[in-house]
């Protein structure tokens, strides 16, 4: 199966959803303590552990990969945007416990709609647009 080249407002979305993860991970994996303490609630700060922003930062920077593989090969693009959806939506669920256990996680409400439920929502609205698009060809 082959798809067509993304329509503009896909591809666009693609690759900004790839700089901006790949961004974001670069940042976390390079500068860990300072990424956490920029973002982290200062209530939370004691909270540090470097080992889990790098985690979270490589995972970051896996997804942006697949979205930019996605970006750059239609055909390919459904499963691995699914993929990057499903880290972002576990994710998403994982602050929701933060929220009910310790309250908000991060500095700002800004930082979990565009950081958090942002991607979740644009990865979500792309998996759908590329479902109907496969769906679509003959």
């Amino acid at each position: 199966m082959s798809l067509s080249p993304h329509p503009p407002l896909r591809y666009f979305l693609l690759m900004f959803m790839a700089a901006t993860s790949l961004a974001n991970g670069l940042l976390m994996v390079t500068f860990t303590q300072q990424w956490y303490l920029c973002i982290a609630n200062p209530l939370r700060a004691a909270l540090y552990s470097a080992h889990f922003v790098t985690d979270v930062g490589t995972a970051y920077l896996t997804i942006g990969a697949a979205l930019l593989w996605a970006a750059l090969r239609p055909a390919r693009a459904l499963p691995l945007v699914a993929m990057a959806l499903l880290f972002s939506a576990l994710h998403a669920v994982h602050h929701v416990g933060e929220y009910l256990g310790f309250g908000m996680p991060t500095r700002s409400v800004l930082i979990e709609i565009f950081g958090i439920w942002g991607p979740v929502a644009i990865l979500a609205w792309l998996a759908l647009d590329l479902r109907r698009a496969e769906a679509a060809q003959p």
